[in-house]
């Protein structure tokens, strides 16, 4: 199918009615004056556990970064941060890779340390920004 007719599809569809897929995200911003560092886990069918993990984003201060693209499709997710002396963390752990990691959960790779994370209630929203604070 050709550009054009792809679009003339796409623009048909819209006059039906039919809503296209929205584009949702879950991101961080940094609040503090200093770098700080975070991961972050979801709800992911498709790894045993059930859950994913991914980390590390650095921003410095006053940046965002979008941490997760696709759709929510559940409300309870995990997150990680420090930086500047200070840690956002919780209570669920997990073992989390020293280096850039983008693992199920159950993966482990050496070196590592368990960190906490914190669980984070999206509720209904289909974007969602979270803005760490000192």
């Amino acid at each position: 199918m050709t550009t054009r007719k792809l679009m003339m599809a796409v623009g048909a569809l819209a006059g039906l009615g039919f809503a296209m897929p929205a584009h949702a995200w879950v991101q961080f911003c940094n609040g503090t004056s200093a770098t700080i560092w975070t991961a972050y886990s979801w709800r992911q069918t498709s790894c045993a556990t059930g859950w994913a993990k991914r980390g590390w984003w650095s921003l410095t201060p006053g940046q965002c970064k979008i941490v997760y693209g696709p759709a929510i499709t559940n409300r309870y997710s995990y997150y990680f941060a420090e930086g500047g002396g200070r840690t956002w963390s919780g209570p669920y752990y997990t073992c989390t890779p020293y280096a850039a990691f983008n693992l199920c959960d159950h993966q482990c790779f050496s070196p590592s340390r368990n960190l906490g994370y914190r669980q984070l209630d999206t509720g209904s929203y289909t974007n969602y920004t979270l803005t760490l604070r000192p």
